[in-house]
């Protein structure tokens, strides 16, 4: 498939055309993540601003709107990646899922079981943990199957929503505080917030896609690689900043809960859409060496410790970080 037969008007022009076309692949890759996590800021602040003026109930925003704007530079990557037709910039972009979710459990996760954000599991958390093992036994398949089909990203999709339909049922009497933001009040700050961050996402992915896959051939490693390690972390600094923020201040829940949100929505709504877009979305099989059981053991640790009501604690945080290390460390040696 060439660009101009892609099924997605989502990226119309290569960046090296333009402006940026000149600079060295690793400043591209650097700006378009800058890019990337600044737009995903801007449309989480301009969600929540829109959501507090429409009266929306906070527990609904931060596992609704906040978890998939953390999750929206994963999705520009890949609808980005699926426009170019290429096979290299789809296991650049399919590798960002997946190890931006073991960067969410192992590094990000991690940190903020070691500051303090330990939490005994309640029943909405026990829930939560659920869908995320759910999430995880998708992708799982995906990888052995070698695709994300068409009928898989419908599940994703309609899982998805049939369980943030469940949670607002459920919990919608639970309004808490109203949700912070930086965004002026007003839905014309909250709208140009959220527009502008679109943008943002727009143009960073393309940087991205054109560094990162430029970058793994300068260096010698595969796209699956740089999609694991520097895509993965670039994408994965929107749940840090959210995560660490709310251990600080001592909302632990909230800590713990981002992840599991975010790394639900990656697989089930980027990865979902992703397939229905492409019409099934092909998955290297590079994966199955190592990366998916990572993924399978690191989030199925955590799953089961807070179904099994032991929650979170800081020496299971010092080893998931230890682990995380030395995986980076064996994909660059291997």
């Amino acid at each position: 498939m060439t660009l101009n037969d892609s099924p997605v008007p989502y990226i119309s022009s290569d960046p090296r055309d333009g402006m940026l076309g000149g600079l060295p692949d690793g400043v591209l890759l650097t700006i378009g993540l800058i890019l990337l996590v600044s737009g995903g800021e801007l449309v989480v602040q301009g969600s929540i601003r829109i959501a507090g003026l429409l009266g929306m109930p906070s527990f609904l925003v931060g596992f609704t709107l906040v978890a998939i704007g953390t999750s929206l530079p994963e999705l520009g990557v890949v609808l980005n990646a699926i426009n170019r037709g290429s096979p290299e910039a789809v296991d650049l972009a399919v590798g960002g899922v997946i190890g931006s979710n073991i960067a969410n459990v192992m590094l990000v996760l991690a940190i903020a079981m070691l500051i303090g954000a330990a939490s005994q599991p309640d029943k909405d958390l026990k829930q939560d943990a659920l869908m995320l093992l759910a999430a995880t036994t998708f992708v799982v398949l995906s990888v052995v199957m070698g695709e994300f089909p068409v009928w898989l990203g419908v599940l994703s999709i309609s899982s998805m929503g049939g369980y943030y339909a469940y949670i607002f049922r459920t919990r919608g009497g639970d309004d808490g505080d109203e949700e912070d933001s930086w965004i002026p009040r007003g839905y014309a700050y909250a709208l140009v917030a959220f527009l502008f961050g679109l943008i943002l996402v727009k143009f960073g992915s393309d940087l991205l896609i054109e560094g990162g896959v430029g970058l793994a051939i300068s260096i010698g490693v595969s796209e699956a690689v740089i999609g694991l390690t520097l895509v993965a972390f670039g994408t994965s600094l929107p749940e840090l900043a959210v995560t660490l923020t709310a251990s600080i201040r001592g909302v632990q829940g909230v800590a713990i809960g981002n992840i599991l949100g975010s790394n639900v929505a990656n697989v089930m709504a980027v990865l979902g859409i992703g397939a229905i877009v492409a019409q099934g979305l092909s998955v290297s099989g590079s994966f199955l060496t190592l990366d998916i059981w990572v993924l399978l053991v690191s989030s199925g640790i955590i799953g089961i410790s807070i179904l099994l009501g032991k929650g979170v604690s800081k020496p299971l945080g010092a080893f998931l970080l230890l682990g995380y290390f030395v995986y980076v460390a064996q994909l660059f040696i291997g």
